[in-house]
């Protein structure tokens, strides 16, 4: 019993890793698109996809959690900039 919980929460992980991992491309896909109207400074721009490129950096390293850290706060500062 205790082997089928534990092989079933195994599952569960892997699978909820594979869906946060799809969630990084949307999100820089997101940024490109809303950098393409914005109307922040040049050097606020140039941040925002640097912050852009170090989250799909982190995406492809694996590392999504941090990943997703670092695209949120790109997207907090292009919503800040609107």
């Amino acid at each position: 019993m205790i082997r089928k919980v534990l092989i079933t929460g195994a599952c569960l992980m892997v699978m909820s890793g594979t869906a946060i991992a799809g969630h990084c491309p949307a999100d820089a896909k997101a940024i490109d698109h809303a950098l393409q109207s914005s109307k922040m400074s040049m050097a606020d721009q140039k941040e925002v996809k640097a912050m852009r490129d170090k989250g799909m950096e982190l995406h492809n390293s694996g590392d999504h959690r941090q990943s997703e850290k670092v695209l949120a706060e790109a997207m907090r500062k292009l919503l800040m900039a609107q």
